[in-house]
This record gives structure tokens, sequence and C-alpha cells, in this order.
């Protein structure tokens, strides 16, 4: 079977705090090379593309080069997503790796920090934003948790290097094209996480299992990216083959209750996200 992506969390430590985010109780681990390269070894067969993320912020890693380079290596296309704001740091890396596909940038953190705020902060992200475009990286800005309360100047005044209006974006729209070749902004409404449920069902489905899956920096298998505290462990890589892991029982009848639009496990019985796909 081959997933349209799988997410490994190559860290999942952070330099924000952002409420918005969901906190997490297990310890904080880098993931080592020695590690993300078995990963690599094993998944390359069952995808061509990998999320560097779950939780955590990946520009953190000291070893991030090389691991761009493993995953070039492996043929693997990267998506990075990050806060941005270590972005200045790591730039260059992931500017001449040809491994990265995309990068996606969180405003939403940035404005929850007053990041954007500062005038010389908010002209380098813009000119890092427009160098990876230009390398030809496709540059994902998102606003996700979206509402009109969220606008201060500093939004503003990046929407304007777009030349977009607050009153161009609608939800609706998903995704945004602007006016630079490769960046666009992906816009999303807030949703709770499935460790805060606010409602119950047995029906409905999901893209875990099915196109996705998720590796956690300790190297717990889960079914898809929400399940940041490994509720669902589907057993470990670094300890059983990935090929056997995806053969496993509960991992099957997981597939399958989505198939049939039936929720098996509790957790995703309260995750509010799945009833997108309504």
């Amino acid at each position: 079977m081959k997933y349209k992506r799988i997410y490994i969390e190559i860290t999942n430590q952070c330099n924000l705090t952002c409420d918005f985010c969901a906190k997490s109780h297990r310890p904080k681990r880098f993931m080592s090379v020695v590690e993300f390269k078995m990963i690599c070894d094993q998944i390359r067969f069952f995808t061509d593309y990998i999320y560097l993320h779950v939780q955590g912020e990946p520009l953190l890693h000291p070893d991030l080069k090389e691991i761009l380079e493993i995953a070039n290596q492996n043929k693997l296309q990267v998506q990075l997503v990050t806060n941005g704001t270590m972005l200045h740091e790591k730039i260059d890396s992931l500017i001449n790796s040809p491994a990265i596909r995309q990068v996606s940038i969180s405003l939403q953190s940035m404005q929850t920090i007053g990041y954007l705020e500062d005038s010389n902060n908010r002209a380098r992200l813009l000119n890092q934003l427009t160098q990876l475009a230009e390398s030809g990286k496709i540059v994902q800005i998102r606003l996700w948790n979206f509402s009109e309360q969220v606008f201060t100047n500093g939004l503003n005044n990046c929407l304007s290097f777009f030349n977009i209006e607050m009153d161009d974006l609608f939800i609706e729209k998903k995704r945004y094209l602007t006016n630079t070749k490769n960046v666009y902004f992906s816009l999303d409404k807030k949703f709770q996480w499935p460790s805060d449920p606010v409602s119950s069902s047995r029906v409905g489905t999901c893209y875990g299992t099915r196109t996705m899956l998720g590796i956690l920096s300790d190297g717990t298998l889960v079914p898809c990216c929400l399940d940041h505290d490994g509720a669902i462990a589907l057993g470990n890589v670094f300890s059983s083959p990935f090929s056997e892991l995806i053969d496993s029982s509960r991992l099957k009848i997981m597939y399958d209750g989505f198939n049939n639009r039936k929720l098996i496990e509790s957790f995703c019985q309260h995750c509010e996200f799945r009833s997108r796909f309504d």
C-alpha cells in the first residue's frame, strides 16, 4: 500500500507555547540521525512524501541538514511545517536541500507572540519567504483559527506585501493564491483537538490509516497527525519493522471502519476534525 504522506516528528520540542496547540505529556526528545535513517530506509517503499511535523519545531533540530540529506538519498520529498521564528537560522539549508518541496509557515504562531509587529522581524520574514519561493520551493503561509480578530497591523502588512486585502480572504476558499509565484495562503477554521473532546460519534470517516500515518519522535506509530500523544499506539518503528506494523489487526480494523463510516477508536469518536469529511 502507498500512503500519500507520512508524518515524521523529528522533535516534539518547541520554542513557543501557543495557546491553540495541543499540550503534549510526552518527554521532550530529538529523533537521532540514526533513528531517522532507520525510518526512511523502511518507509521509502510506502510513500513519496514525508511531513516533518506532528508537534515541535523542526528547525530546532541540530542535525536538520543531515536529516534532509537522508530524505533526499531515499528519494523522499519533504514538506516542513514551522512557526517561522527560526527561519533565518536554517534558510540556507532549506533553500539548498533538493528534498524540500514545501515549507509551511504558521502566521498564527507569530501572531501569538507579537512577532509580526516588529518591522525588522516582518521584513526579514518576507525576504526569506521570497527567497524560498524564488528557489523553487512552495511556500504555504498558514492562517488557521481564522477570524477577523486575528488581523493586527503586522499581519495586514504581510498580506499587503502579497497584494491581498483582508476582505479578499474567505474560509471557503481554503487556498488563496498570491501574486508571487509559489506562494499561497492556507486558511482554516479553529477546531478542537481530540484530547479536548466536545462531541462524540461512532459514525464518520478519516484519512488516517488510509492515506496517512504518523511517527512520533520516540518511534511510536500513530494513525494521523492529530494523535500527538500516541493515544492509538500502533507499535514502535524502532523495535518492529514498519511493514509489520501496518499489517497489524488494530490498524486494519480502523482502516475497514473508516471505509464503512464507522469510528472504531474512542479517540476518533471524540475527534471534531473528522466531521470535515462528512
